[in-house]
């Protein structure tokens, strides 16, 4: 397992907040990889770079708003969680839609935290495409739902055959985290609740919460999108030009916690493509790798593609 590390890196512009908050300066943006943690006396300070280079896509559209935050324990983020989730609306649980307002969010936990099965990894994962709009799949074997350790079978030490996983992450809102399984990508796409996946649409917003997020910037090796971060996301629109795409802030050491997030003003989002981690989960999470998990989903409620 890792030991806690601190990095020391130079930054454009440092934020020392629970979370940030702000509205980026151009309309297509990559965000690069320059969140940097420092650790020390057991407390986690975030510095964050905001430069990066954009990529403008032939949009004058107001940018998006970020919301990012890290940190050691679920108080870390909670901040910047309820922030994004006040700057979508009410939540509006299993309702079908059409609805001009609100968000949907994925736990993952069955609605019990006391349900501990884990769930065979399935794709596409298809639980949530009518209640709540959204169907997610993997170029690997399918997506999974699994207790960190425990529960009949075993969470995710007895999933990926590593019994050091039971150790090594948390779960934000009990009790299960989502994963795929023989990759390390995940793909969201949307469609109006209560259509069953036969209206297809966009969302203005979509966050997500990451348990174990070690390295910033990555290592060598094979990358995803010419880029080799340890975790991130990419934002595409309809037509599967990239709108956004930015970095999961870092915390370093064993189960800590993630989140990030966009909202632009209109729902231009069509699907999301997320990298967890520099490996397919099952390897040993050490200074060779980085393996990440995902909690809490978040995302503003689906419009109808037009």
């Amino acid at each position: 397992m890792k030991q806690h590390m601190q990095t020391k890196r130079s930054v454009t512009n440092s934020i020392k907040q629970p979370f940030t908050l702000r509205r980026e300066n151009h309309a297509a943006m990559k965000l690069p990889a320059a969140s940097t943690l420092i650790a020390a006396f057991g407390l986690i300070s975030m510095l964050v770079a905001m430069s990066g280079t954009a990529q403008a896509q032939g949009r004058d559209d107001k940018p998006p708003v970020v919301v990012q935050a890290a940190g050691p324990d679920a108080s870390s983020i909670q901040g910047a969680l309820d922030s994004f989730r006040a700057l979508l609306g009410d939540n509006n649980l299993n309702n079908p839609g059409p609805i001009q307002k609100g968000r949907r969010e994925i736990n993952w936990d069955g609605g019990n935290p006391n349900v501990l099965d884990t769930t065979a990894p399935v794709n596409p994962f298809l639980t949530f495409l009518n209640t709540r709009g959204s169907q997610f799949k993997t170029p690997g074997v399918g997506l999974s739902q699994a207790p960190p350790s425990g529960g009949p079978q075993g969470g995710l030490a007895v999933l990926f055959g590593n019994p050091t996983y039971s150790k090594i992450f948390r779960a934000f809102s009990n009790s299960r985290l989502f994963t795929p399984v023989g990759s390390n990508i995940t793909e969201a796409s949307f469609a109006i609740p209560g259509t069953n996946g036969l209206a297809p649409a966009t969302v203005k917003a979509f966050g997500a919460v990451f348990t174990d997020v070690d390295q910033p910037d990555g290592r060598p090796g094979p990358s995803v999108s010419n880029r080799t971060s340890s975790t991130f996301i990419e934002y595409f629109d309809a037509n599967g030009r990239l709108l956004f795409t930015s970095s999961v802030p870092a915390s370093p050491g064993n189960g800590n916690f993630s989140f990030f997030g966009i909202v632009f003003d209109d729902a231009r989002i069509a699907s999301v493509r997320i990298k967890t981690g520099d490996v397919a989960p099952g390897a040993n999470d050490d200074r060779r790798h980085d393996i990440v998990m995902m909690d809490d989903f978040v995302y503003s409620e689906p419009q109808l593609l037009k």
